[in-house]
């Protein structure tokens, strides 16, 4: 090759050398992220990801674009932030379904959520209410229960998909109560809630966000709450411990992930702008007019959130096989 051809092909290299080293050197963020909520728009967690997105956003200078990708109880959304690049621009708002009970509920589960997922921190949780249309006739959990034993089996159960809040919590509250109620799925919680007020479905297991909207409407009957103190909403509805069922004890927990092998400065960077979010006075206010509650300084970042999804997966390991249920994701 002639000298004079040699002399541009380096030029062009040594410029293509620089380009690169100049993106790789660029500071994070230097475009948007994506958040993808695995859910409905709408749902408790979509709101809580707008709340605390927004302000991470803000302070990282760049939007961070929310994406709804709804599908198999939250596990088609997660699926697709496992799978993308480690390079801290996707990450994921999952919860106690996706990133525990999703194990035993999915034998064939495209992810391991201890090992596909670089954990950011916990954001939130809401404790779980059981809750019945208004002419079911049950004005208490102990009258609930005596309908329940004897008509379980013709008793509706709505919730908000397979593999949904409300439904693998109340996989457990029926096997404590113990009976089989007919599950009525939808594609989301509002169309649940709207259904139990109707009338066209007897009861569920429904997040406290859900509820809110119709705490003054009396259409529904409110018998116990998944908490370990009672509610300020709901000042009159016992813990499930006061109604006799202390094994009752589920809540939903939203968290962050990034997908496995993000640096660690950029997951730093995350989870100081979740802790940020966290403190600010505004965000908090958002959060718990939408009846959730925020984890205590302790229980954030990455270590408390893996120790958790730990100890939640061995949990629903047990539930969900004393309901004998299996899914396909």
């Amino acid at each position: 090759m002639r000298p004079q051809r040699i002399r541009p092909l380096v030029a062009a290299a040594a410029v293509l050398t620089m380009l690169c080293a100049a993106k790789a050197d660029a500071p994070f963020p230097s475009r948007p992220i994506t958040l993808v909520v695995p859910f409905a728009a709408g749902g408790p967690n979509d709101v809580m990801s707008r709340i605390v997105s927004e302000h991470m956003s803000r302070q990282f200078g760049q939007p961070i674009i929310v994406e709804n990708v709804a599908g198999a109880g939250g596990t088609t959304g997660s699926t697709r932030v496992a799978k993308s690049a480690p390079d801290g621009y996707t990450l994921v708002s999952g919860h106690v379904g996706t990133h525990a009970a999703s194990v035993a509920l999915y034998p064939n589960l495209r992810y391991d959520p201890l090992v596909d997922f670089t954990p950011i921190g916990l954001v939130a949780e809401t404790p779980i209410l059981v809750v019945a249309r208004q002419d079911l006739g049950a004005d208490s959990m102990a009258s609930f229960i005596a309908i329940a034993k004897a008509r379980g089996p013709d008793l509706t159960l709505a919730h908000a998909g397979i593999g949904s809040i409300s439904h693998i919590s109340c996989l457990l509250f029926t096997d404590v109560v113990g009976f089989k109620p007919v599950g009525v799925p939808y594609r989301g919680s509002a169309l649940a809630m709207t259904d139990l007020i109707a009338g066209r479905s007897d009861f569920s297991c429904a997040l406290l966000g859900d509820v809110l909207p119709f705490l003054a409407d009396n259409h529904l009957r409110f018998l116990a709450v998944s908490a370990p103190g009672r509610v300020p909403q709901l000042p009159d509805t016992p813990t499930a411990t006061e109604a006799g069922l202390a094994r009752f004890v589920a809540s939903s927990w939203f968290a962050f992930y990034l997908p496995k092998g993000v640096p660690d400065a950029i997951r730093d960077r995350f989870t100081d702008a979740l802790r940020a979010a966290l403190d600010d006075d505004g965000v908090r206010g958002r959060l718990e007019k939408a009846g959730l509650i925020l984890p205590p300084p302790d229980q954030r970042g990455p270590a408390p959130l893996r120790q958790r999804m730990t100890e939640e997966i061995a949990r629903w390991q047990d539930i969900v096989k004393t309901a004998q249920i299996r899914l396909d994701q």
